[in-house]
């Protein structure tokens, strides 16, 4: 019993912890000039013990100090020449008037602060003038005419946006930006030549497609030409993907032949005088192992080409095999020489291979991962 006394204890603290941060009354946080967390823990004290003396001590000093401080600091940036001052200025309005609701949602509070201060008529008009800050700047990004100001221009809208969402024609301008900025990539058709197998990069070049538009990265865009045509629009980036050289169902038979002895094996029996006896002897066979293999192979030339320039941005070449194997087996002699797993063995048949088509997707899969994982790298900085 004395032995599970340390676990209980440990389980003891434990629950006692919630409790324990439950309780703080706000006078640690005030001492430490955290003000808006002191009133926070004086009001939640307060809510399930309106008596307690330290919560009702220092809930009028906290707010005091808290109203204070972010006068204090609206005070200061709104005297500063900050182009994005206001960004600021709203965040402490917003605060000050969510201290403002929480103490009206409690009713001791509000008797211990008798008139908090709400700011509602001032959080508009910062968010306004925060808006209009974003907005001009984006206007200004948007005269460079260039991707990377587009991208810079598309954040300040959409800052604007989320400061004042009825800006006016603000989705306009959120659009105009983005189209500047979005880096549009043409993924161009890969060329397959095999003089004796119908071959298609149907599926492979379709699973690259796929998986980069799940990407949903805000300022690129994945295309096929015919896609690009329909649109009557030219691409910025091209992808061309081309094999260097590439081998499908390449084969090889490997045959080994060994003879198998084993001693102390049952091979028969007999009677006697004193009744049926096993015999005992050593048992031979011969044992024949074949295995086929199919090897499949390619090297992929990988290139992200600037359209406008022809300048090659980024060039790799990507590696993939894949090798299909069967095997099954022989034998002349005994059975019982042989282990169970090579009696198995033996009544395998040689498998039927996959058709071409299928070894050159197979082969092909280790080189759609290395080129994800690139493009991926490539354009994460576009993300959003």
């Amino acid at each position: 019993m004395k032995k599970c006394l340390p676990q209980i204890r440990i389980i003891y603290i434990l629950f006692l912890l919630p409790l324990i941060n439950s309780c703080a009354t706000g006078k640690k946080k005030f001492q430490q000039g955290d003000y808006d967390q002191a009133t926070y823990q004086a009001i939640n004290r307060l809510r399930s013990n309106p008596d307690n003396k330290n919560a009702r001590k220092y809930l009028p000093l906290a707010y005091e100090h808290a109203l204070k401080y972010h006068l204090d600091q609206i005070a200061q940036l709104k005297s500063s020449d900050a182009e994005f001052r206001n960004d600021g200025v709203v965040s402490h309005y917003e605060t000050l008037n969510e201290l403002y609701n929480q103490i009206n949602l409690c009713p001791e509070c509000a008797k211990l602060i008798k008139s908090p201060k709400l700011f509602q008529n001032e959080v508009q008009q910062a968010r306004l003038d925060a808006s209009k800050a974003h907005f001009n700047a984006g206007v200004k990004e948007l005269e460079k005419n260039n991707a990377s100001s587009g991208r810079a221009a598309y954040r300040h809208f959409l800052d604007a946006k989320n400061f004042t969402p009825q800006y006016d024609k603000i989705d306009n301008y959120l659009q105009q930006a983005l189209d500047m900025g979005t880096i549009k990539v043409l993924i161009d058709d890969i060329p397959i030549h095999s003089r004796s197998l119908a071959l298609t990069n149907e599926f492979f070049q379709n699973q690259i497609l796929s998986y980069v538009r799940s990407l949903d990265y805000t300022f690129v865009q994945f295309y096929r030409s015919a896609e690009l045509d329909a649109l009557g629009i030219q691409p910025d980036e091209v992808i061309v993907m081309q094999f260097d050289d590439f081998v499908v169902g390449q084969a090889y038979i490997k045959e080994s032949t060994e003879t198998i002895t084993k001693d102390s094996v049952k091979i028969g029996s007999i009677n006697t005088e004193e009744g049926k006896k096993d015999v005992y002897g050593t048992a031979k066979a011969k044992l024949t192992t074949y295995q086929k293999t199919l090897t499949s192979s390619g090297l992929l030339d990988f290139q992200i080409v600037d359209a406008h320039s022809g300048a090659t941005l980024q060039q790799r070449k990507f590696p993939g095999t894949y090798v299909w194997s069967t095997s099954w087996a022989t034998y002349n002699g005994m059975e019982e020489a042989l282990t169970k797993d090579q009696i198995n063995l033996t009544k395998q048949r040689e498998a039927y291979p996959p058709a071409p088509q299928d070894l050159f997707v197979q082969f092909t899969q280790p080189i759609y991962s290395q080129i994800i994982t690139l493009i991926r790298n490539q354009y994460k900085p576009l993300k959003s």
